[in-house]
């Protein structure tokens, strides 16, 4: 009988098998870890900035950078009515009550084994508006939410606009080179405040103006910033209001942007 003698493993092999899970491990943990550290920042940084107690009700136009004021107080300086969203004697709880404030009409998930997103829409100062909460385009009505990147907030102004691009840098807004003059203008007379713009992009183009971030930041969602800019920008550039389109809980964002960050202007 001849015997044929075991050949020994690969001495890489060992080494694969324990870089295999720790690369996994890192790839999960990492991002986790910078999310952390954003929403804490987000938390503190909403503590030392002026309420919405001394924010006069619709005095966006009148402010020059949001960055001094919480969420709330840019909520109120963009409302259109004072919301108590209560409960109250007269009133029972608005679950859209941010809506509301806004001029908007609202649908708030209730759902508790199917993604849906939070919607407001409506017109403001003859604008359409969209906004969308939570999960997004790819992942709305499935079941498992395996990581928190496309649980997103998305923002829509609908103007004719010029193409432009813009991304958050480190708390700084820049704007593509492509991006109008008049955009670099705008954009850049904003303070550089990592806590107000976190990880925002937005676009421009003839279908509207979109801005989306994560709707994981440590507070109650960002996005009333967003909506300031976008029509801060629609307000500095006299850019006109699309026709009217029916929009509403199931209306897809311009560009891709409702799927993915990259948007495409096709």
């Amino acid at each position: 009988m001849t015997l044929v003698a075991e050949q020994a493993a690969p001495a890489w092999i060992p080494v694969v098998a324990f870089a295999i899970p720790v690369l996994i491990v890192g790839a999960v943990l990492v991002p986790a870890i910078r999310l952390r550290r954003r929403a804490r920042e987000g938390r503190r940084a909403q503590q030392r900035r002026q309420p919405a107690a001394a924010t006069e009700l619709g005095s966006a136009a009148s402010i020059d950078d949001p960055a001094p004021y919480t969420i709330d107080a840019i909520l109120n300086a963009l409302a259109v009515e004072r919301e108590d969203h209560g409960p109250t004697e007269d009133a029972p709880h608005d679950e859209g009550w941010a809506g509301s404030m806004l001029g908007l009409r609202s649908r708030v998930s209730a759902a508790s084994e199917v993604l849906e997103p939070h919607v407001y829409w409506g017109t403001r100062e003859g604008r359409q508006v969209f906004v969308r909460v939570g999960p997004d385009e790819k992942i709305a009505g499935g079941t498992t939410l395996f990581s928190n990147r496309h649980n997103r907030c998305i923002t829509v102004v609908r103007v004719a606009a010029p193409a432009f691009d813009v991304v958050a840098d480190g708390g700084t807004l820049v704007a593509s080179a492509e991006s109008p003059a008049e955009i670099h203008v705008l954009i850049g007379a904003l303070s550089r405040d990592r806590a107000t713009w976190s990880d925002v992009r937005i676009a421009g183009g003839p279908n509207g103006i979109v801005a989306a971030r994560s709707a994981i930041d440590g507070t109650t969602g960002s996005w009333p910033y967003d909506l300031w800019l976008l029509e801060r920008i629609a307000r500095g550039l006299d850019l006109e209001p699309l026709d009217p389109a029916r929009i509403g809980p199931r209306w897809k964002v311009p560009y891709g942007f409702g799927k993915s960050l990259r948007p495409d202007r096709r």
